[in-house]
């Protein structure tokens, strides 16, 4: 149930203009001051999650998805990083991603 929500909350999100998607739109929005939460696939590499922030403190939340099924969330092909340019809504799907149980478990 929770994953539905989640990818209903994303495609919403992508239609509003509200989410970025791969590294050099995260590196943009993070430069305007619009980048509040990077959602990054399991097997996005560091280097990624480094290009997609630059400097910017940006809150990352691996999911325990592939960057297939994370583009899929959105209808897109493989996305390793999806940048969401909402308060509110990274608010949110920090929630619902830890309700959906994709969230990797904490070492």
């Amino acid at each position: 149930m929770e994953a539905q929500k989640l990818r209903g909350l994303l495609g919403l999100a992508r239609r509003g203009q509200k989410l970025a998607l791969g590294r050099a739109a995260c590196r943009q929005a993070g430069r305007d001051g619009r980048l509040h939460l990077l959602l990054v696939a399991r097997d996005a590499g560091a280097s990624a999650v480094r290009d997609a922030t630059g400097s910017n403190a940006v809150r990352c939340v691996h999911v325990d998805l592939d960057k297939q099924q994370l583009g899929g969330l959105v209808g897109r092909g493989a996305v390793a990083i999806l940048g969401v340019l909402d308060p509110h809504l990274a608010s949110g799907l920090v929630e619902l991603v830890r309700a959906a149980g994709i969230s990797p478990p904490t070492p």
